[in-house]
Order: C-alpha cells, then sequence, then structure tokens
C-alpha cells in the first residue's frame, strides 16, 4: 500500500495543539467519528500534520509563546485551505487571541467552550453523542451559578470576606455538597460543618504566587466526576480575580471615603454612618452624640503662615481628637477647619432622665487639654497654646430624630458658641453655658 493510499483510508483527525486544559477529553467525547490527536507544541503540531489528513485545529493560546503569530501561520501552511484553524484560549488572553487571527485561524473560542460552540467554528455536524460525564454543559456554568455570580460581583464592595462568603455558598450549591471552606492568606469562610473531611482541594494562584486553598466536602451522592474536578479549578482560577477586583473596588472606596488632607473619614462616609447608626440607635435604644467643631481663627493661621501650615493644624488636629477617642466612635474631617464626631454606644440602652453624653464629655476636655499643650512647627512662636475650638453638640433621640437634622442642631450650638467668644463647647438647649458646666456627671 502506497503512502496516498494509507491516507486515502484512514479517517479524518481533529488535531489539537498546545492543550489549554482538558479540551481532548471532550473533543473526543463529542466527535468520537474522528481520531483525536494532541501534539505538545506547536512545532509538533506542524510536524503532525504532514502525516495525517486533518479536518479541524484546535490550538491552544500560549500568551508565553514567541512569536505566536509565526507558529499559527505556520500551522495553516501545514494543514492546508480546507482545515478550519480554531484558537482556544483563557478569558485572559483573548486579546491576544484576536490580534493572531490574520495569521490564519478561523476563528478562536474561550475556554472551556461549549459543545454548541465547537461546531459552529470547527463547521461541524452536532454529533448527537456523548460519552462518559464528559457532557458538555458539566464545566459550563448553569443558570443560577450565574445569577450567583452576578451577585457575587455587585458585592465586591463588601470586602474579601463577604466575597469569600458568597463564593462559598454558590460553589456548594455548584458542586452539590453541604461544605466547602475558601482560605486566602489570613482570611476564610465556610459554609457547612468545619469538621468535615474534604474529598477535593484545590490550590488558588495568581502569578505564580499560592494564594490560599479550596476545599470541598463530599458530594451528596455518587462521587465527583472528572468534569466536575475540572469545574473547581476553574473556581480557583475564578477566585483570584475575583479577590484582586474586591482588593481593587476597596482601595478605590477606601479612597472616595478618606480626606486627602487629614487622612479621616471624609463628610461623605460620616453621613452614611450616621444614618446606620441613627437606624441602630432607633431599634436597639442606644445612645448617640453628634460634636460639630471648628478651629478658632484658622483663616489667620492659613493666611499668615501659608497653606501648608494650615494643612498641617487639620491634620494634626484631627489626629490628635482621634487618638483620644474610642475605637468605635467617628472622627471625619466634615468641610474646611471643621470636624465631625460620632459618639455611640451599642451595648449601653438609655436610661429613663439621661441627658448629657459624658462619654463625650470627657473626651472632650483631654483633647482640649492636649491642644493646649501640641506644638505646630509651622507657626512659629504661635506654636504652642493658640489653637483652640469651638463646637456644639447634639445627642439623638433628644435633640433630633434623624441624621440631617442632628447635624442641624450640633450646627446651631456651634455658631452660637462663636458668637459667645470661641473656645466653648455647648449642648443644645444650653447655648450661653460651657457643656462642661452643664453635666451633672
Amino acid at each position: 500500500m502506497t503512502d496516498a493510499d494509507f491516507l486515502a483510508s484512514e479517517r479524518e483527525q481533529l488535531l489539537i495543539v498546545s492543550d489549554p486544559g482538558e479540551l481532548a477529553r471532550f473533543v473526543r467525547g463529542r466527535y468520537p467519528q474522528f481520531d483525536v490527536a494532541v501534539s505538545p507544541t506547536y512545532l509538533a503540531g506542524i510536524a503532525a500534520l504532514a502525516r495525517h489528513r486533518t479536518r479541524g485545529l484546535l490550538v491552544g493560546v500560549d500568551p508565553t509563546a514567541r512569536k505566536l503569530g509565526s507558529a499559527v501561520a505556520g500551522l495553516r501552511k501545514a494543514a492546508g485551505p480546507s482545515s478550519r484553524i480554531v484558537l482556544c484560549c483563557l478569558p485572559s488572553g483573548e486579546p491576544l487571541a484576536r490580534q493572531v487571527l490574520s495569521a490564519g485561524a478561523d476563528d478562536y473560542l474561550i475556554y472551556p467552550p461549549s459543545g454548541d460552540q465547537l461546531d459552529s467554528a470547527l463547521a461541524l455536524p452536532t454529533a448527537g453523542l456523548v460519552v462518559g460525564d464528559l457532557t458538555p454543559t458539566e464545566t459550563m456554568p448553569t443558570w443560577d451559578e450565574l445569577t450567583a455570580l452576578a451577585g457575587v460581583l455587585a458585592g465586591l464592595g463588601g470586602g474579601r470576606l463577604r466575597t469569600l462568603d458568597r463564593l462559598c455558598r454558590l460553589i456548594a450549591d455548584s458542586m452539590r455538597t453541604t461544605f466547602v471552606c475558601i482560605v486566602v492568606d489570613d482570611e476564610s469562610a465556610h459554609v457547612g460543618d468545619a469538621g468535615t473531611t474534604p474529598a477535593l482541594v484545590e490550590t488558588i494562584t495568581a502569578g505564580g504566587r499560592r494564594l490560599g486553598r479550596i476545599l470541598v466536602g463530599p458530594r451528596l451522592r455518587e462521587p465527583f466526576s472528572a468534569a466536575e474536578v475540572e469545574k473547581l479549578r476553574h473556581y480557583s482560577r475564578l477566585i483570584a480575580h475575583l479577590l484582586a477586583a474586591a482588593d481593587r473596588q476597596h482601595q478605590w472606596q477606601t479612597l472616595a471615603m478618606t480626606d486627602e488632607v487629614s487622612g479621616l473619614p471624609n463628610r461623605r462616609y460620616a453621613m452614611q454612618v450616621l444614618e446606620s447608626i441613627v437606624h441602630r440607635a432607633a431599634v436597639e435604644r442606644s445612645r448617640l452624640t453628634v460634636l460639630l467643631f471648628d478651629l478658632d481663627g484658622f483663616k489667620h493661621f492659613n493666611d499668615t503662615y501659608g497653606h501648608a501650615a494650615g494643612d498641617q493644624i487639620i491634620r494634626e488636629t484631627g489626629q490628635l481628637f482621634r487618638r483620644h477617642c474610642r475605637r468605635h466612635d467617628i472622627v471625619a474631617r466634615y468641610a474646611g477647619d471643621e470636624f465631625v464626631v460620632l459618639f455611640w454606644d451599642a451595648e449601653q440602652p438609655r436610661k429613663a432622665g439621661s441627658k448629657h453624653p459624658t462619654d463625650a464629655l470627657g473626651v472632650l476636655r483631654r483633647f482640649m487639654k492636649s491642644l493646649e499643650s501640641h506644638e505646630f512647627p509651622k507657626l512659629g512662636p504661635e506654636a504652642t497654646g493658640r489653637i483652640t475650638i469651638s463646637g456644639g453638640l447634639a445627642t439623638y433621640p433628644w435633640d433630633a430624630e434623624d441624621a440631617r437634622r442632628l447635624i442641624e442642631r450640633a450646627d446651631q450650638a456651634m455658631l452660637q458658641a462663636k458668637r459667645d467668644g470661641k473656645n466653648r463647647i455647648y449642648l443644645v438647649g444650653s447655648e450661653g453655658q460651657p457643656a462642661e458646666e452643664t453635666t451633672t456627671g
């Protein structure tokens, strides 16, 4: 038998070059009427084309390959014009796949492709036969999974822990198990019994660095299939990308909610938190006091010593107040040289007859004493003892029952304190008498 007779008698071939995953197993199950061959490299693929009649090629896009376009052009020349060449890439490699299409490929697919996508790209009829457990849909997300994933994406701004928790629930539903745990760096989340012995463990990596692991408990019924193991690998790659996106979004949110000069939360953040604390105080009958204060004579220091000195005063005053507050209290720059402080105590219920924020007054006394001795280097001879504040205190629910009105009442008390000579703090309803003198302790 001559070589020509041999080539004419053998079945047509589908050639997979540089398999990006487990594509060969899926293609063999999808197209049993073809011989499916695998070449690990582009050069090996070109050599294989000289020996076999090939109906179509699936070429994995290796982003690290040098002269990828030349390799695709070589495959096209060896395959001839009648063979379909379809590039297959991970989502991150799509721009490169589009770029090298002109080198001789007919189409490209995102890995893992569905059976219908393969049929269309290779111009093959639907085989109508699927072997074993490698159905085209097992590694593809269901509608419920896509819906759950959309929820994860929408909640990225909630931070890593919330993202990990939602991903645990998504994977548990997808893999049909009652236990999933995701551990990344020093953080972890899980659903189900934490004492469960995992049946599958998948490593999460990014940029060659090991980030963590996914631990999956036994399947509720039969053991996991090979396609489900591959799906877990997809989830590990997805988690790495989602966590990076969550970190970036958290950074942007932090920047959007942080005052550039003082390093404290800004007005937008303070008002959002105040709305939340007012709602909580209404439900749990907890205490809340708002302080609004500004720096006396700030314009004089800004005009005399320059904006750099003014920024230093803003920054150091805010940080000094922050050091005297309790950890959960909020100190924010409100506007210009104005600051807002939210004193709240969710643990202690309101007491009948309670009127004055004694905790807030204690903080104020300590802060004002520290301010008297604090040195501001850029102020020269006026460095010590010249910065004073005037402010107003409003307490929920006695002075107001919503966030906007609390700020307004505190602002009114602050303005009265400035009219009466500055360097004093007034409680709403006690204007004309310093707050320290109105408290009964």
